[in-house]
């Protein structure tokens, strides 16, 4: 009678439970690069699987990752297990969604609130050229938070719109498993006027002791016809005091062609990088080497890029 009352229990439970359905999609390239110096023959071919589903309540749910995400690391200890914490499996890469007429909750390797409701300019380059990026402060970051020393894990998104107006809010938990870390956070919101639309966003990084790095930045786009425009301007405030951010992004259609071209400056005020690399040396030596970088990445100069493609 016992194991007939646990089997119908069991039956009951996962009658309950709603089924994802899965979309697999990939892509693949390969062409010839030439740096300058040298010409090298590059590849790449990768796997997605998208899941999606509703319950009988109407709750919409779903994730996302691609199958070089599901672990990624090396043999550091010699147990035969990848010690990365970069993983599909504990939300460092991939999604995963609810949603509903409240809008979207994500967790796992987010993008920010701002870089939600208006993304990057437009992707130049057979590889990317990777300065189409608009350098956000916070999210996209796979859980290693700026200032950190290490892997806070998960960051969450939140999304709504109605009508013309959109917001977003993301955050990380500020949490190294148990022990107290950085914490990251944004907000964002933007009125689409047709074929224009306008916004702004706020983020910050606190460090607590070591101070906080605050980002306020605004975005603009506009359609006219096959061709759309975007623009960007960003500007950091307390540690990161003097850090500008601009540029603008072209894409436009014609026929089986598409022309794609973006130009971008980061300047930074050095005195307002030395500050914030000496308040956060306490935390961790690698994350000052890689603000280092980042505050060379900020010194670039004007860059100029631009991309055709057709069909064939």
């Amino acid at each position: 009678m016992k194991n007939l009352l646990l089997a119908t229990t069991a039956l009951v439970l996962s009658a309950g439970v709603a089924a994802a359905e899965v979309a697999v999609s990939g892509d693949g390239r390969m062409g010839v690069v030439y740096n300058g110096d040298e010409m090298n023959f590059s590849s790449r071919a990768r796997v997605k699987f998208t899941l999606s589903g509703e319950t009988d309540g109407g709750l919409g749910f779903g994730a996302s990752f691609r199958v070089d995400q599901t672990n990624m690391g090396v043999d550091t200890d010699g147990d035969d297990q990848f010690d990365s914490t970069l993983s599909s499996s504990n939300g460092t890469k991939g999604t995963v969604y609810v949603s509903g007429a409240f809008g979207k909750v994500e967790m796992g390797d987010t993008v920010s609130a701002g870089e939600a409701l208006f993304g990057d300019l437009p992707e130049v380059g057979f590889t990317d050229l990777g300065e189409n990026d608009i350098p956000y402060l916070t999210g996209d970051n796979e859980g290693n938070v700026l200032g950190s020393a290490a892997n806070t894990g998960p960051n969450m998104l939140y999304t709504y719109t109605t009508g013309a107006v959109s917001v977003a809010a993301s955050m990380s938990d500020g949490k190294a498993g148990s022990a107290d870390d950085v914490q990251e956070y944004a907000l964002a919101g933007s009125y689409n006027f047709g074929s224009f639309a306008l916004g702004a966003s706020y983020e910050v990084v606190d460090g607590d002791a070591a101070g906080k790095a605050k980002m306020l930045g605004v975005a603009g786009t506009a359609n006219f016809g096959d061709t759309a425009v975007k623009a960007f301007y960003g500007e950091g405030d307390d540690l990161i005091d003097g850090v500008k951010v601009y540029g603008l992004g072209v894409e436009s259609v014609f026929g089986a062609t598409t022309v794609k071209a973006s130009t971008s400056s980061k300047t930074s005020t050095r005195l307002a990088w030395a500050t914030l690399l000496t308040t956060v040396s306490a935390l961790s030596t690698t994350s000052v080497a890689a603000l280092r970088l980042l505050a060379v990445s900020l010194t670039t100069t004007w860059q100029v890029r631009t991309l055709f493609t057709t069909s064939v």
